[in-house]
């Protein structure tokens, strides 16, 4: 707190609107340590800020989440992850199908393996 303004930070602690807009032009970093000492001034002297806000970090809306939205999107995701699988083994089989045939092939041409070294 020696290194900021204490007027500054009881300003903010106390909730006044012209210290918040003069620290919204500060540094995240500047921010985070301001927001420390601010809540320990209001810890040492039990302030509660005039705006009813108990933080100076902006508020952000909290997202309800859907318990239905969320099993449809891991509903999708699974249905995703299972498609991309087949066409995996797909592939996989299409590429063994054709080895066994080059193999068959060359067996019935008489040619040697060139896969054993």
């Amino acid at each position: 707190m020696s290194e900021f303004n204490s007027e500054f930070i009881k300003a903010l602690a106390h909730g006044d609107n012209e210290a918040h807009e003069q620290l919204k032009s500060l540094p995240l970093t500047v921010k985070m340590a301001l927001g420390t000492a601010i809540d320990q001034l209001r810890r040492d002297e039990n302030i509660i800020p005039m705006n009813s806000g108990f933080s100076i970090y902006e508020e952000k809306k909290s997202s309800h989440t859907n318990d239905e939205e969320v099993a449809n999107a891991l509903a999708e995701r699974n249905r995703l992850l299972r498609e991309a699988e087949e066409r995996r083994e797909k592939i996989r089989q299409e590429h063994l199908e054709k080895e066994i045939k080059a193999r068959v092939e060359r067996a019935r041409a008489g040619l040697a393996m060139n896969d054993r070294r």
